[in-house]
């Protein structure tokens, strides 16, 4: 059965019911309580398999992070942060990226919209922000089109929302975030750049929201990325990336289709471009503006996201899309990801399903980047690089990094269609195509026309190996 966000909401009883007993004061007294509580034992054998894979990885492995995004804490079972803290002494990643969407949809279980976000951002910080910084990891936030605002219910336009200096005095108020390099000239700015000299990787936090709609009180942060921002990011956080170094890309709302929307495509076409024209060593104008990119020597690694709640990646004009699930235990990760990575479990409290984040770690020699899963789903390989196949020739791939018999699949790269789905308006079915390659079950791709491509290898246990492809013209 498919269980509506609210219906879901209400039967998991997290911060829901919390809100509903009183003044919010004791909601937050609970809060502090249940934080102070140590992660339950059923963690601990899944921890210690997570971080011996980390661990392997990390001895090719560039650099690496933990991201974890979507929390609305209202519908999270809150064990995330304590497993970050644990794996803080597990592995040897200390930084942990947050893709942002702090608060729930709806704040009718509150005394008040304002107190709804008000205990979000309290409960963040006791479990996630203060225990992960304690435990000696930096962290970095990127701001979602939730941060900070709620509704209050479906079916009305009342709601509240902070004002742009007080979401970004939450969203910067990190001891990581307090550490980069952002643009002063900006007061309300929530972007910036994190430098990781040794590893030579520039980690560049964008805004996909950054300013409010004044004409509304329901989640009046409005999607978009102003000239402010674009033009920073530019001269600043791409234009200065130093020679052979690598740039992981961070932000709520994906730039494209196939991992979002293709309204999404249109309203971010500019950030999308600059990317695309640094990393094909090229041009591109915005509002009158052109950054010429052409003695470029950096290369962008990933662009990374959340705010669908679901897992798919694509390859697009050299850019590797990848869009990560939601950490909230909400029921729309599943079908979101599907086919390419099974049937997701189901967020059951008592089983570690009941959370979902990733390390991410970058093996730039290998060209490979590892998602090893936390929680709910499995991993994925991708490899940073498109394979440039002909035209009307075949190539069968090899996913050497998986064991035993495989399951095939490969996918346009550059589109998807979503049909309505009658149970959920929030989670449409999602349906992919193959105009331009099919491939076979032993792994030998078929290319029919000129395009880009996702192959993906998936094992027993469903963990994958997946391969961006370029099907150029036939000379």
């Amino acid at each position: 059965m498919t269980v509506q966000r609210r219906e879901f909401l209400s039967e998991l009883g997290v911060f829901a019911a919390a809100g509903a007993m009183g003044p919010v004061m004791r909601a937050f007294a609970a809060v502090a309580d249940d934080a102070a509580h140590p992660l339950d034992a059923y963690w601990a054998a899944h921890l210690s398999a997570v971080a011996e894979k980390v661990r392997v990885h990390a001895k090719t492995a560039t650099d690496g992070f933990w991201f974890i995004t979507d929390l609305h804490v209202t519908a999270n079972c809150r064990q995330s942060g304590k497993a970050l803290v644990a794996l803080t002494s597990l592995t040897p990643l200390r930084k942990t990226f947050c893709g942002g969407d702090i608060p729930g949809a709806f704040g009718e279980r509150f005394e008040s919209d304002k107190a709804a976000v008000d205990f979000a951002v309290d409960a963040f910080h006791s479990f996630w922000r203060d225990p992960i910084e304690r435990a000696g990891q930096r962290l970095y936030m990127a701001k979602g089109n939730h941060d900070f605002t709620i509704k209050h219910d479906a079916e009305t336009s009342a709601g509240y929302t902070y004002s742009a200096e007080a979401a970004r005095a939450i969203v910067m108020g990190s001891k990581g975030c307090a550490e980069a390099v952002t643009n002063d000239a900006d007061p309300t700015a929530c972007y910036y750049y994190v430098d990781q000299e040794a590893a030579k990787i520039r980690y560049i936090v964008a805004d996909t929201s950054d300013s409010i709609d004044a004409t509304r009180s329901w989640w009046a942060v409005a999607y978009g990325m102003g000239l402010t921002q674009l033009n920073w990011l530019a001269s600043r956080a791409l234009a200065t990336l130093p020679a052979d170094w690598g740039a992981v890309v961070i932000h709520h709302i994906p730039l494209t289709g196939c991992v979002g929307y293709e309204d999404e495509r249109c309203l971010f076409a500019p950030f999308r471009e600059l990317l695309e024209a640094y990393q094909n060593r090229g041009r591109t104008t915005i509002s009158g503006t052109t950054y010429d990119f052409t003695a470029a020597r950096g290369r962008i690694l990933l662009d990374l996201t959340g705010h669908y709640h679901a897992e798919r990646q694509t390859f697009q004009n050299g850019i590797l899309h990848v869009t990560e699930p939601c950490d909230a235990a909400y029921e729309d990760y599943i079908l979101g990801s599907m086919p390419w990575c099974g049937e997701l479990p189901r967020k059951k409290r008592g089983m570690v399903s009941e959370q979902t984040f990733d390390a991410v770690q970058l093996d730039v020699v290998r060209d490979l980047v590892y998602f090893t899963r936390v929680g709910g789903g499995q991993d994925r390989t991708i490899h940073l690089s498109a394979s440039t196949i002909t035209e009307g020739m075949t190539y069968r791939f090899d996913a050497s990094l998986l064991d035993g018999p495989l399951t095939w699949g490969c996918y346009d790269a550059d589109r998807i269609a979503h049909t309505p789905n009658p149970k959920n308006r929030y989670n449409p079915f999602i349906s992919y195509f193959n105009e331009y390659a099919t491939i076979a079950a032993d792994g030998t791709l078929t290319a029919k026309k000129a395009g880009e491509v996702m192959v993906v290898a998936m094992d027993a246990r469903l963990n994958k190996e997946i391969f961006p492809v370029r099907i150029a013209r036939r000379a």
